[in-house]
C-alpha cells in the first residue's frame, strides 16, 4: 500500500490534470460556440442575400415578360394555314393573308359599325412569317399588324364573320373556323394557363390583351391573373 502522503499527490495530480482537461474542453467549447455564432450569422444574412436576388431575379422576369407581351401587343396567330409554296416571299404571304382570311373579316366589321373603313394590306399587315414547325404540328403563322386596335377587332369578329368549313349533315351547330386566330400570347403566359385550367375548381381559362382570366366551378365571376410568376394556390385561393 503506497504511503499516505504518495497517495495525496496523486490524487491531487489527477485532479489538476481535470482541472486542466475540464478547462481545455469549455475552452474548445467557447471556440465551437463563437463559431457557431458566427455561422448562425453568416447563414442568416446569406439567407437575407438569397431572398433579395430572388426577390431581384423575380422582378427581372416580371420586367421582361412585360416587354415580350408588349412586343407581342399587335400580333396575332393564325392557325391551319401554310405558304402555298417553299418560295414564298412576305408580299404573297402577306397577300394570301388579307385576301383569304382577315379581309372577310373586317368586311364584317365595317357592316356592324365597328370599322369605318378596311385598311389597305399595306395598313394592316407590317410583317408575317410562319413559326418552325413542331414533329407532326402544322406550324402557325405569326402576324403583326398596325395597331392593336386592328387586332382586337379580328379577335372579336372572326367568331361571327370568319370563314368556316362547310357545315356538315351530322352537326347542329356552326362549323368550325378554317383559320382559327389567337392573340399572339407568350409562353409563360400560354403555359400558365394550361395549369390553371386544368386544377380541379376552374370551369374555364382562357387569354385575352396579354391577361388571364379564369371562372371558378358554379361562378359567373371573371377574375384576372396579376402574375404569371405568381403561385397557382395564391392565384385561385
Amino acid at each position: 500500500m503506497p504511503p499516505k502522503k504518495n497517495l495525496e499527490e496523486l490524487v491531487q495530480a489527477l485532479s489538476d490534470k481535470m482541472d486542466a482537461l475540464s478547462e481545455q474542453q469549455k475552452e474548445r467549447f467557447d471556440e465551437i460556440e463563437e463559431h457557431f455564432k458566427e455561422l448562425k450569422t453568416e447563414n442568416a444574412s446569406l439567407k437575407e442575400r438569397v431572398k433579395l436576388l430572388e426577390e431581384e431575379n423575380a422582378l427581372v422576369k416580371s420586367k421582361l415578360h412585360d416587354v415580350e407581351l408588349h412586343s407581342r401587343s399587335t400580333s396575332i396567330r393564325i392557325y391551319n394555314y401554310s405558304p402555298p409554296n417553299d418560295d414564298y416571299n412576305f408580299e404573297d404571304l402577306s397577300d394570301h393573308l388579307y385576301n383569304d382570311i382577315l379581309r372577310p373579316i373586317l368586311q364584317g366589321a365595317v357592316g356592324k359599325g365597328r370599322l369605318k373603313t378596311i385598311p389597305s394590306r399595306d395598313r394592316l399587315i407590317i410583317s408575317a412569317h410562319p413559326l418552325r414547325a413542331k414533329e407532326g404540328k402544322q406550324p402557325p403563322v405569326i402576324c403583326r399588324l398596325l395597331n392593336g386596335f386592328y387586332r382586337t377587332i379580328i379577335l372579336q369578329c372572326q367568331r361571327e364573320f370568319g370563314v368556316r368549313a362547310t357545315r356538315s349533315r351530322e352537326s347542329s351547330g356552326p362549323p368550325p373556323l378554317i383559320h382559327p386566330i389567337y392573340e399572339d400570347c407568350t409562353s409563360e403566359l400560354y403555359r400558365f394557363r394550361q395549369r390553371l385550367a386544368a386544377q380541379d375548381g376552374i370551369a374555364s381559362a382562357w387569354i385575352a390583351g396579354g391577361v388571364i382570366r379564369f371562372k371558378k366551378v358554379g361562378s359567373d365571376e371573371v377574375r384576372k391573373v396579376k402574375s404569371v410568376f405568381d403561385t397557382i394556390e395564391t392565384i385561385i385561393s
